[in-house]
């Protein structure tokens, strides 16, 4: 549990300055295992937030990266089989697959869950009664989208978009709509 606990507050401390959900919810759930005799987080140094992929920062002079696979595929960090295993079991299970490397090796596999919005699949259903497609844009892995995509109702998917690809893709999206239905007079 030591070591674990290591991991997990490296991890946390490389996530403190970054605004994103995933980010947050490592930290909320790092909280608990705050040191009750010295509560202050250490500093963590040249922090990067590298969009779409994930973070890194200088812990203890170490070198912390939280994020997707080419994250760390892009820093020539090799990831085990174990490590793969874990990231296509939470695939399975809805969840997004963070890879956490220390000092340029993986050391663990953070796996997070965003709940299904109450009345999601409600919505989708009237949607679809409505025959109005719906079609879902998401950052997350294609694994993880398709398993939440399935579970409300959605049959189209497009995964792996970068925050600032997602409006693009949806006007896209528009665009295609738009000219499957204009008809000419």
């Amino acid at each position: 549990m030591h070591v674990i606990k290591i991991a997990l507050n490296l991890t946390c401390l490389s996530q403190v300055n970054s605004e994103h959900p995933l980010a947050k919810a490592v930290v909320e759930y790092a909280k608990k295992f705050r040191d009750e005799e010295n509560p202050s987080w250490p500093e963590a140094r040249d922090f990067v937030s590298i969009t779409g992929h994930g973070v890194k920062a200088t812990v203890h002079n170490k070198e912390i990266m939280v994020g997707n696979k080419s994250l760390l595929a892009d820093h020539n960090i090799a990831i085990p089989v174990e490590a793969e295993d874990m990231l296509a079991e939470a695939e399975k299970m809805a969840q997004t697959g963070i890879l956490v490397s220390i000092s340029g090796k993986v050391a663990g596999v953070l796996a997070v869950s965003d709940p299904l919005k109450p009345g999601a699949q409600e919505v989708i259903s009237i949607l679809k009664s409505m025959k109005i497609k719906s079609i879902m844009v998401t950052g997350d892995n294609f694994g993880t989208a398709s398993s939440i995509a399935r579970e409300v109702g959605i049959e189209n998917v497009i995964a792996e978009a970068k925050p600032d690809q997602k409006a693009e893709k949806v006007k896209d999206l528009q665009v295609r709509m738009h000219d499957d239905y204009t008809f000419s007079s």
